[in-house]
């Protein structure tokens, strides 16, 4: 609402070249916000915003506010674009600046949204540090309910890395039952993906298939992007059960919302499934499948989908591409070890 009114203000006001950079940088954070919240609606992937570096060349002066914003919101992006290096790094700088923020919900997000990036690098010890001191400011406000739910996610994440599943779980379940009481559908199918992954981390694979299962009716209602995420879970259970008529269906559903929501990152994992349960490949080709995953975004999943490789092999007791694999899986592992150190100066 306040967005719509400032658009109809903005043609009639006096030239400010500071406020309209201000007004450039709020109205690029609500396109990333809106993406973040409602990804479904998105009809193209967000363009990298240059307003600013424009303004730079112009000699325009920025304040130390503004350089602030320019590089958190900078950060969003590229963490939208599962470039994780290059969003700690504008994080950073922001960080720079972050004593000139006074009001603590904004430092709050700057909070979550650093502790979000180093979960998904596997940084769980930076992640839960950055997570506590945002869900410390949050839980004092009532009206930051969605939020708190984030942070509880993260920090539940958190724990599943560290293999504390039985710490994971309790904040898994109070998400969800919030969630249901506020009858917030995206993130009852967030919390119903999480129980899953809990689930299955846990080697209660019936029980994970369950919560998949049912995150995967409650996208199709309200066409998520998660319902990929579901499939693809759904696929990998059936598969590495042996239930391969099941595994099939799940993982052709899979393919066609991943194409649906041009979801790349998804077909690139399918692909790694495909090659490992379905064809049967060598270990050569299978390593073709996994290459594209040899980045900051992909490793944990590689990581994963070695080990099941590996898995798949011990069955099959051709024990040496098991060994192999088991020694992808280690590599995998030192390099998220490494990621902390990537963007060090």
């Amino acid at each position: 609402k306040l967005k719509s009114e400032i658009t109809e203000m903005i043609d009639y006001m006096e030239e400010d070249q500071d406020l309209l950079i201000y007004y450039q940088l709020m109205l690029f954070r609500h396109y990333l916000m809106m993406s973040y919240l409602f990804p479904s609606d998105s009809t193209k992937k967000l363009e990298k915003w240059q307003y600013l570096k424009q303004s730079e060349g112009q000699s325009q002066k920025i304040t130390r506010l503004m350089e602030y914003y320019a590089n958190f919101f900078e950060g969003m992006y590229y963490f939208s674009e599962g470039n994780y290096i290059n969003a700690i790094q504008s994080y950073k700088k922001a960080e720079k600046r972050l004593y000139k923020v006074r009001d603590r919900i904004e430092k709050a997000e700057f909070y979550y949204k650093l502790a979000e990036v180093y979960y998904h690098m596997k940084q769980t010890h930076v992640s839960m540090f950055y997570v506590q001191k945002a869900y410390e400011i949050y839980s004092k406000e009532d009206t930051y309910a969605i939020r708190k739910i984030h942070c509880l996610f993260v920090i539940a994440g958190n724990y599943v890395d560290l293999e504390t599943h039985e710490k994971a779980l309790p904040h898994i379940k109070s998400c969800l039952t919030t969630a249901r009481i506020i009858n917030n559908k995206p993130i009852i199918t967030k919390a119903l993906i999480n129980m899953g992954l809990c689930y299955n981390k846990m080697n209660e694979p019936d029980m994970a298939a369950n919560y998949f299962l049912q995150a995967s009716e409650m996208a199709k209602q309200i066409k998520a992007k998660e319902l990929t995420h579901a499939y693809y879970d759904l696929a990998l259970i059936k598969f590495k059960q042996g239930k391969i008529l099941p595994g099939l269906e799940f993982f052709e559903r899979a393919l066609e919302s991943a194409k649906a929501f041009k979801d790349d990152f998804f077909m690139l994992l399918l692909n790694v499934i495909k090659a490992i349960f379905i064809q049967e490949l060598d270990r050569k080709n299978i390593m073709l499948a996994l290459e594209p995953l040899k980045n900051e975004r992909g490793y944990p999943y590689f990581e994963e989908l070695a080990f099941d490789a590996a898995e798949f092999y011990t069955k099959k007791e051709r024990m040496d591409d098991s060994v192999f694999f088991f020694r992808q899986m280690v590599d995998a592992q030192k390099q998220i070890q490494r990621g902390d150190f990537l963007y060090e100066i």
